[in-house]
């Protein structure tokens, strides 16, 4: 395997999850790529979470051939010593035996510091699980293109020549070749079997199809032994000449990607995000087009957005960052970046409230709207996903991963009942029909196209074939009435579904629309039903009395003089809202010192961070996003700024700036952090700093 992919893969697999956090005096055995712990699997890869294990930190030097001892700390699993990748004092990574007995069996800890037990189930047919790169078991998997090595968007076809990628798991049975679905289509497997690099690590060689050819960001699973995995994903490309841009390359990370959307009530305004652009675009259905765009923080990844009822405010779920952006939509800036807990993926506005649902973390945060601020979090299921509100006091949250249902109580901020869907469901989007007695559920991971409908009351479900062929996911659902509209993502169609009011459904039809068909929105002003598709960039608009389209809008260009129509992030650094630079002083500083920043220019209200960033690292333009993101430009760590104050006019901005004797001479650009976003990253005259000696 490539040593570049291993430094990459090593840390997600061997090293610490920041994602769960043990009671005293427990601890807990997951699988350490779903970190699911129903069960595991003899031979697979298992984080075991806790306290008190050791005192020190140790991680294998050949994890080929991990030992049964590492940093003075030894693991019997149905006393069978395991092998372990990893060790510190709240975790330690650990290949269980191949030899490891069946059913429940104790496993023991061993350090200088004490001796821990817990129990874990061994199951040879636990569900697999499948690597993330964010060591979340959700998000982006740990995929990468099997001859190149290649990691990020991919294309299902290098030139001529079909696509093969490399999925990494582990726990899986495969006795009998797994299942792999890619947007709920089954893809052709040509491996599956041990990783030539780790212990207990797994490798899955599959196909790309054609058919999956500009998808956009799409589920994979799999299945082995008769179970279901957790839920990544992974983003396709268009074919030459279907998608946004000329210059798009084969296997090439776009800088500009659509995600989901909403409508502002009383409006003909539709709001999109743009999760690589780092932007919201605002359309205008009677227009026919982009009229605006509005910047967020560079690597934010801005998922999903609500609108409160009044059409005043929205809601941004920033996936990066672990935010919620607060937008007036009176000015359509930026009042407030808020915390809410890891990877946030979808949003319901219930009056002055909005639930956030963090998908890497488990939870939902509750946001209060009139005070700026997170007021509670509250556990859910696994994977966390979807919500919707039933209009009286009840959130539902999909959880993906645990294919189950969180009722949230909004009076008592507690979760009084989880429903459980069939085995193998993984349950995606959510909408309550009125009155409440019925939910429609998407699944965008498992094949058959199918949706479910769900008795709130019973927590009976029946699975309704949607998709025109049967085959793919469903992603979005909006309702229009008693009517639910559904997003075909692979299939590029829109399937119209009657609800009656005892659950059952009337008679489907389906709407083509375009390649990757995303996200659903309903502007009732002009009754339109708005479809982005992420795979060409557009936005179709469809009449909703006569279900024709109407037309397709570019949603990835905007009308600014800033976007120069290329796939970059010129919109993006053009925003209107974006704070500018116009001049600093001084321009020049020595070593050793410390002095009074001058920063004068607009947009700069609300500034959290001022920063030093090496010209080297800029990212240039950004024709494809994997070699022109400014996400998490690195600030210079030998300059250091506190005593950041701004003026009420947003003008100017003084803070102090202290430059370590180390400083290495040189230009540095400095960028101003604020809640709209950051200043652009172009060095030039106005923003540019030079150190001398």
């Amino acid at each position: 395997m490539h040593r570049g992919f291993l430094k990459i893969l090593l840390p997600v697999l061997l090293s610490t999850v920041p994602v769960f956090t043990a009671a005293a005096d427990t601890a807990r055995v997951v699988n350490a790529a779903s970190l699911a712990g129903t069960s595991v699997a003899p031979g697979a890869i298992v984080s075991i979470f806790g306290t008190g294990f050791t005192r020190t930190v140790a991680a294998v030097s050949d994890p080929a051939n991990p030992p049964t001892t590492l940093g003075g700390v030894s693991v019997t699993i149905g006393g069978v010593p395991a092998k372990l990748f990893y060790v510190s004092p709240t975790q330690i990574n650990a290949v269980v035996s191949p030899s490891t007995p069946a059913g429940v069996q104790q496993v023991v800890i061993t350090s200088a510091s004490g001796t821990t037990t817990t129990s874990v189930t061994i199951d040879v047919n636990a569900p697999p699980g499948i690597f993330s790169l964010t060591a979340t078991g959700t998000r982006d998997g740990a995929i990468i293109d099997a001859l190149t090595y290649h990691i990020g968007a991919f294309s299902t076809r290098t030139g001529t020549a079909s696509t093969f990628l490399s999925i990494f798991t582990t726990g899986g049975n495969f006795a009998t070749p797994p299942i792999v679905t890619i947007g709920g289509v089954n893809v052709p497997v040509t491996y599956a079997g041990p990783a030539p690099c780790c212990t207990g690590l797994q490798q899955i060689n599959i196909q790309l199809p054609d058919s999956l050819a500009g998808a956009g960001r799409v589920a994979v699973t799999i299945q082995a032994g008769g179970q279901v995995s957790n839920v990544v994903e992974v983003v396709l490309l268009p074919q030459h000449g279907q998608g946004e841009s000329a210059s798009d390359q084969d296997n090439e990370t776009r800088s500009r990607e659509l995600a989901e959307m909403a409508a502002v009530p009383g409006t003909s305004l539709i709001l999109v995000a743009d999760e690589n652009d780092d932007v919201v675009r605002v359309l205008d259905v009677s227009k026919r087009s982009i009229v605006n765009v509005i910047s967020l923080p560079s690597g934010s990844q801005p998922i999903s957005i609500a609108v409160n009822a009044a059409g005043t405010m929205a809601v941004v779920a920033e996936r990066n960052t672990g935010n919620v952006a607060l937008i007036d939509l009176s000015t359509m800036m930026v009042t407030a970046q808020i915390s809410t807990g890891g990877g946030p993926v979808a949003i319901s506005i219930v009056g002055t409230k909005a639930i956030v649902v963090n998908g890497d973390a488990d939870t939902v945060t509750v946001v209060d709207l009139a005070t700026k601020a997170a007021i509670m979090t509250v556990a859910v299921g696994s994977g966390p996903r979807g919500v919707a509100s039933d209009g009286s006091g009840h959130l539902f949250i999909t959880n993906e991963n645990a294919g189950t249902i969180s009722v949230l109580d909004l009076g008592s901020n507690t979760i009084t009942r989880t429903i459980t869907l069939p085995n193998g469901a993984r349950p995606d989007s959510i909408q309550i029909l009125t009155g409440g007695l019925f939910a429609v559920v998407t699944d965008r991971a498992t094949s058959g196209g199918n949706v479910w409908i769900v008795n709130l009351t019973t927590g009976t479900t029946t699975s309704v074939p949607v998709n025109a062929d049967h085959s793919g996911g469903t992603s979005d659902v909006v309702l229009v009435g008693s009517t639910a509209y559904i997003a075909d993502q692979t299939g590029g169609r829109v399937s119209v579904v009657p609800i009656h009011a005892d659950g059952t459904v009337g008679a489907i039809t389906t709407i083509k629309v375009d390649i990757g068909a995303r996200a659903i929105a309903v502007d009732t002003k002009d009754n339109i039903l708005a479809v982005t598709n992420e795979g060409s960039g557009v936005i179709v608009l469809i009449d909703l009395s006569t279900g024709q389209i109407i037309t397709r809008v570019n949603a990835i260009k905007s009308q600014g003089s800033g976007d120069d129509g290329e796939d970059d992030h010129s919109d993006h650094d053009g925003a209107f809202n974006q704070p500018q630079i116009a001049s600093i002083t001084p321009l020049t500083g020595h070593a050793n010192t410390t002095f009074t920043i001058t920063v004068n220019g607009s947009n700069l209200t609300g500034a959290t961070g001022l920063i030093f960033v090496d010209p080297a690292l800029l990212p240039g333009k950004g024709h494809g996003k994997g070699q022109g993101n400014p996400a998490f430009l690195v600030a210079d760590p030998a300059y250091t700024v506190t005593n950041i104050a701004v003026n009420s006019g947003g003008t100017q901005l003084t803070a102090t700036v202290a430059i370590s004797a180390s400083a290495a001479a040189g230009t540095r650009l400095v960028r101003v952090i604020t809640p709209n976003g950051d200043s652009p990253a172009a060095l030039v005259p106005a923003d540019t700093f030079t150190l001398t000696l």
